[in-house]
Formats: C-alpha cells, sequence, structure tokens
C-alpha cells in the first residue's frame, strides 16, 4: 500500500505544465522513457521540443533538404528534433531545378536538359557551370563532385555516369574549365550500374561505384585533367542472381574509419534492409554483411549524399534514417532500427509511436537529399 501511495504521490505531483516543460526539452528516444515513468506520463501530452536558434545553421545531425521545383520552395527536415522547416528561398534558378548531389553544405544540381550548377542553402550561393554538350544533353541518372567547389586547396572535379547496361560513359569537368569532357567506354565486361546508388569520391581521385551484380567498379581520374582517360578497374564477385533481383534500392556511404564504403540494401518484396561493408586490400575485395553499425552510430541514406555519424543523441544509435516520411509527409521523419528489424518514427504529438515493418505507407519526396553543414 505504501509503495502504491508513493507512486500515486510521484505521478499526480508534478502539474501538467512542469510536464509540457519537461517534454520540450525531450529529443529523440527521450520521450519513450518519459512515457515509461508512469501511467499519467505515458497519456500525457507531450510539448514539441523547443528548437534552438537558427536551427538551419547549426543542426548537429545532416539535414534532409528537399526542393520543391515547381515553387521553388525548400525544406529542412531536422531528425533529431522531428520537425521540417519551409523556406521560400525566391531563387528563380531553383524552379524546375533537380537536386543530383551533395557535400557538406553544397548541392549539385541540373536544370532543364543540360544546365548544371551548384547551390549553398545555407549562404544561397550559386556558382555556374559550363552548359552540357549539346550533342548529349543531360543522359546521366548518377554525378558526384570531389569537393566543395569554393574550396581553395585542391581542385574540384565534377562527374556524371551514363548508367546502363554497359560500363557507364561519364562526363568530366574540373571547375574553372570552359567544357565538359566526355568519356566513351565500350567495353562491355561484367559490369553495369542503374541509378539505383550514388558515387562515392575518394582520395587520389578515385570514385567508387556500386555495380547492379554487388561488384565494384572503380573510376581514375588520371593526370589532374578532367580531358586525360579515366581508367576503369572492377572487383569482386558476383552476388547470386536471386540476390540481385531482389535488390530494389542501394545506397553508398563512405565509411571513414574503416577506408572503405558501407552499401544498404533495400529489397524488392519484403523491405527488408541489409547492411554491408566493402574494403579493397591490394586488388581484392572484401564484402561482408553487418548486424550493428559500428560504436553505435548512425546513417542518413539518400539518392547522391549519405552520410555515417556518431550518435548525438538517445535512441539514434544502431539506425537508418531514410529519405522517407509517413503521415502524407508532415514532418514524421522515418528510420529503420536494425535491432528490431523495423521501421520507426519519433512522433512528439501521438501516444503511440509510429512503428512498421514496411514502406508500403510511406512517402519519398521526389527531390531531395541528406545535406552537413561544413564546419567553418
Amino acid at each position: 500500500m505504501e509503495e502504491t501511495h508513493y507512486d500515486k504521490l510521484w505521478s499526480h505531483g508534478i502539474p501538467s505544465d512542469i510536464l509540457g516543460l519537461i517534454s520540450s526539452r525531450l529529443v529523440a528516444a527521450e520521450y519513450f522513457v518519459f512515457h515509461a515513468v508512469c501511467k499519467r506520463w505515458r497519456y500525457a501530452p507531450l510539448t514539441p521540443p523547443s528548437l534552438p536558434p537558427r536551427l538551419m545553421t547549426c543542426s548537429p545531425t545532416p539535414r534532409l533538404m528537399t526542393l520543391r521545383g515547381e515553387t521553388g520552395i525548400v525544406e529542412f527536415f531536422d531528425p533529431l528534433y522531428n520537425v521540417v522547416t519551409i523556406q521560400n528561398m525566391d531563387i528563380p534558378k531553383l524552379m524546375g531545378a533537380r537536386i543530383r548531389s551533395s557535400k557538406a553544405n553544397w548541392l549539385l544540381m541540373s536544370s532543364g536538359s543540360r544546365g548544371m550548377f551548384f547551390f549553398n542553402p545555407i549562404s544561397n550561393d550559386i556558382i555556374e557551370l559550363p552548359d552540357l554538350l549539346e550533342e548529349h544533353e543531360n543522359s546521366c541518372s548518377a554525378w558526384t563532385f570531389s569537393c566543395p567547389p569554393d574550396s581553395s586547396s585542391s581542385d574540384c572535379f565534377v562527374v556524371g555516369f551514363e548508367t546502363g547496361i554497359y560500363v557507364p560513359d561519364v562526363y568530366i569537368i574540373k571547375v574553372g574549365d570552359t567544357e565538359w569532357t566526355h568519356h566513351y567506354f565500350f567495353n562491355t565486361g561484367d559490369f553495369a550500374t542503374s541509378d539505383c546508388n550514388n558515387p562515392l569520391f575518394f582520395k587520389n581521385n578515385t570514385i567508387y561505384l556500386l555495380g547492379d551484380k554487388g561488384n565494384l567498379g572503380t573510376l581514375c581520374i588520371k593526370g589532374n585533367s578532367a580531358t586525360q582517360r579515366p581508367n576503369w578497374k572492377f572487383y569482386g564477385r558476383h552476388f547470386p542472381s536471386s540476390k540481385q533481383t531482389s535488390i530494389r534500392k542501394a545506397y553508398t556511404v563512405e565509411d571513414v574509419d574503416n577506408g572503405g564504403m558501407l552499401v544498404v540494401f533495400l529489397s524488392r518484396e519484403e523491405w527488408d534492409v541489409e547492411v554491408w561493408r566493402y574494403k579493397l586490400k591490394g586488388k581484392m575485395l572484401e564484402r561482408e554483411q553487418l548486424t550493428s553499425l559500428d560504436n553505435n552510430k548512425t546513417l542518413f541514406v539518400s539518392s547522391g549524399g549519405s552520410y555515417l555519424r556518431t550518435c548525438v543523441a538517445q535512441g539514434l544509435g544502431n539506425k537508418i534514417y531514410f529519405p522517407m516520411f509517413h503521415d502524407n509527409n508532415k514532418g514524421k521523419g522515418v528510420f529503420y532500427c536494425l535491432a528490431n528489424r523495423k521501421y520507426y518514427s519519433f512522433d512528439y504529438s501521438a501516444i503511440k509511436a509510429y512503428s512498421s515493418s514496411n514502406i508500403f505507407n510511406l512517402v519519398q519526396p521526389r527531390s531531395c537529399i541528406w545535406i552537413e553543414q561544413e564546419d567553418d
């Protein structure tokens, strides 16, 4: 009886306004802990967490940027606070543009059939690139670039891949050049890639590209020049045919600590998620499937821009944030828990958190990408 009386005093002794003040300081999985304290707290309405000043320039995690090309409106989703903020950039060049790749706080954009430019959504700076060659237009479905285009420490290369059933042809330009170079590769070989993954730029101007059969292609830019013909190399055995056909989507991200890359595979039928580590050792490709992320890290994946980061808040470790939302894209981002094999969302406005074993009811914006502010 004394214990029951004590619990009642604990749960009812705190005024509702104080509970709201407490909940407004919670982020990520902290609100699950809040609900678990007692029955009254479990059904208490949560106050959404207070946003820090200048959220758009100080978020400790990558943010998912969505460009509404028909209006030019830009939306930023912050996974830590599970909130979307909307900015009307009023920049005519963004109308009808498409996000292709990201690095730090710079985006590579395409416009129309030939236009290419860089855009910084933090400063609103734009760096123009020459139009693509008229005879080819923009037939590239995968793009990457080596470093921020305003960097003075190294040259910035931009590379586009014409993916398909053959070894990809490539477009290359070094920022400052006046014309793109188009390199043909006639070797059908044993490597092909679709537009379901994003190329990764590594040191020494080497690019990693995942093949549709699970193998790896590397493209090396020679002589610090866009005009000199680059060199393809291919590594690894093919996945079994049954696994190849089961892959619906693949996201790649640099694994800095292990000197390779991680690949997140999303299956076609069950929407299962697999994480694989790819690492080159000499001429050999080592692949292993992971059951968890090292050191309680978090993955943020999207086509054209993905990040592997150390967990910054309780409940974000060993999770994969996809560019997806539930509840009609109302700022309720979705992550996948590798431990529980389910999709979840931290929904501060609901008593019961969203969870699902598949992505059938989720929404993915057409032009979205994770971005991360680079330290000054």
